[in-house]
């Protein structure tokens, strides 16, 4: 147990809920003491939500894991339901607040910088930005609602993982795992203090603590009058053989006004806050991205923090957003690794929640450079496993 490090990927269906344990050992001391890393817990199963059997078994495991001691490190990459529901949902519904967070007992919490309360008192521009994606959210959101359901699952993941106020309510709870020693993080952060380790050493490489260059072009929106079709509404086209008619028009409909495009930059501005941050252990790195999207894996390149890994968590569930290429996918998996260490990506994610995941040609890509694994594999599996020998 002293000289292995193991990164534990529970199957959460959509979202992520990782557990990193890590032998510590003091160079003056010598002493080795295991620690725990936790990152995120959360889902969003088109559907259910968090309303669901699958955070009892991850939750029970992870306390076990700790038996009786504290978590060294809560780490909450970014604001989405898929990745901070988890733990809040564990401790109104299957626990107590009172002994979720005595249990846990975090020495040191990590939140990405966006979440600090007076964020947007700080950043005007990123304020600006996110007022303008909440109130496109909202017009779009009371449209879908007065929509057929068929129209309205099309985009039901997006618009539940996204919700500000369920999402405000899961971020407030993930501060008490310890408000004394919360550090809200972004690439130029002090990490002096904000970790127990001293053998392992961290590195965030992003966010940029300025979010507002993160959101995308939000274009207008056309929609008709509450219950009915937007401007752009068509009849005249027809789906190929096999697909609804309806789910098919409403496609076309979203599409055409703006609501598809709307919802993704919202989605791909939160993702793009996300801690993304590196973990060196005895030679090996291992590479925590959360839900970063190209944006963010373009900036961490233009800064120079890109450097080669041995593990990646794959980030946003396999997306094809959420793995750089070009020069930028080279600089943490070249394809030429040095050294005979074996290299190897993981992915957590669940089929028929997002459109296109999982990705085909990005894990491709991945098998061509590492050695791919997949919460997928075993879907009945409570979680996967990746060790590293010291």
């Amino acid at each position: 147990m002293t000289d292995v490090l193991t990164v534990r990927l529970y199957n959460v269906r959509f979202g992520d809920a990782i557990l990193v344990t890590v032998p510590d050992r003091d160079p003056q001391t010598k002493k080795t003491t295991i620690r725990r890393i936790l990152i995120d817990v959360g889902n969003v199963k088109a559907g259910e939500g968090g309303e669901d059997a699958v955070f009892k078994p991850v939750i029970d495991d992870i306390l076990a894991q700790l038996d009786g001691d504290p978590l060294d490190l809560y780490v909450m990459t970014h604001e989405h339901l898929d990745h901070v529901q988890g733990l809040p949902y564990a401790a109104w519904k299957l626990y107590s607040e009172q002994e979720i967070l005595g249990r846990l007992q975090a020495r040191h919490v990590w939140l990405t910088a966006s979440a600090a309360p007076d964020y947007y008192d700080r950043f005007e521009d990123a304020k600006r930005k996110r007022l303008e994606a909440l109130a496109a959210l909202e017009r779009i959101s009371r449209h879908l609602a007065a929509r057929p359901p068929e129209v309205q699952q099309l985009y039901a993941a997006y618009v539940r993982n996204n919700d500000p106020q369920q999402t405000a309510k899961c971020v407030d709870f993930l501060r008490k795992l310890n408000p004394r020693r919360t550090t809200y993080a972004h690439r130029s952060v002090s990490l002096r203090g904000a970790h127990p380790f001293k053998e392992a050493k961290l590195e965030i490489w992003a966010p940029e603590e300025d979010t507002s260059d993160y959101y995308g072009r939000f274009v207008p929106l056309f929609l008709g009058p509450e219950g009915g079709p937007g401007v752009a509404a068509v009849t005249e086209v027809f789906p190929p053989a096999g697909v609804d008619l309806g789910a098919f028009l409403g496609l076309v409909e979203a599409r055409r006004s703006g609501i598809a495009d709307n919802l993704l930059a919202i989605d791909q501005a939160g993702n793009n806050t996300s801690i993304v941050f590196l973990l060196e252990w005895r030679g090996w790195r291992l590479l925590f991205p959360g839900d970063a999207e190209i944006r963010s894996w373009q900036t961490m390149h233009r800064e120079g923090v890109l450097k080669p890994v041995h593990f990646l968590k794959v980030a946003h569930h396999g997306s094809h957003n959420g793995t750089p290429s070009g020069e930028a996918f080279d600089a943490i998996l070249p394809g030429r690794p040095s050294g005979k260490r074996l290299r190897t990506s993981a992915i957590s994610t669940w089929d028929r929640t997002y459109s296109g995941i999982p990705h085909g040609p990005t894990n491709q890509r991945l098998q061509s450079r590492t050695k791919l694994r997949s919460t997928l594999d075993d879907k009945d599996q409570l979680y996967l496993e990746v060790k590293f020998n010291g």
